[in-house]
């Protein structure tokens, strides 16, 4: 596998804008002890750091929790011939349902009289991003207790408006 944008995680796991930039990516995660992990990234906690990462295991994908404490380095990394369980899902939702239920999570902010902006595909209400298909677990922040409300309002939102 061919190295890409090799980087030591301590330089930038403090940086949520960098980290969400590995989001669905295959990449390679180099631990203490020797230890390494290549697969797609599911997610990066704000708080521990640790990565959920999608390890290809014979023609399916095994969940591994890598405690940030351990992480060294993470760098993408080449793959060939596979897709990210993570995008087969986003891909089954179409585009018209995306854009749909964006207009419809920013409408349902306004009537609770909550400013919010776009930002490209994201949606964006003071320093949380809420990112496509704009559910729940969509919620991007740094800050726990900020996304545990915002996950309050959207949980809040009617089925159908």
């Amino acid at each position: 596998m061919d190295e890409i944008n090799v980087q030591n995680y301590s330089s930038f796991k403090d940086d949520p804008e960098i980290l969400l930039q590995f989001v669905n990516k295959y990449c390679t995660v180099q631990l203490i002890k020797n230890n390494t992990f290549s697969g797609f990234v599911h997610s990066i906690d704000p708080i521990s750091k640790s990565i959920i990462l999608a390890v290809p295991c014979e023609n399916s994908f095994q969940i591994t929790l890598l405690p940030g404490h351990a992480i060294i380095n993470l760098y993408e990394s080449n793959q060939e011939n596979l897709t990210s369980p993570f995008q087969i899902l986003k891909d089954e939702v179409s585009l018209n349902d995306i854009a749909a239920r964006k207009t419809k999570v920013m409408d349902w902010f306004k009537v609770n009289l909550l400013t919010v902006t776009e930002s490209n595909e994201n949606i964006i209400f003071g320093n949380v991003s809420i990112l496509p298909p704009y559910s729940v677990t969509d919620i991007c922040t740094d800050n726990p207790m900020v996304a545990m409300q915002v996950r309050k309002i959207i949980e809040g939102m009617p089925a159908s408006s």
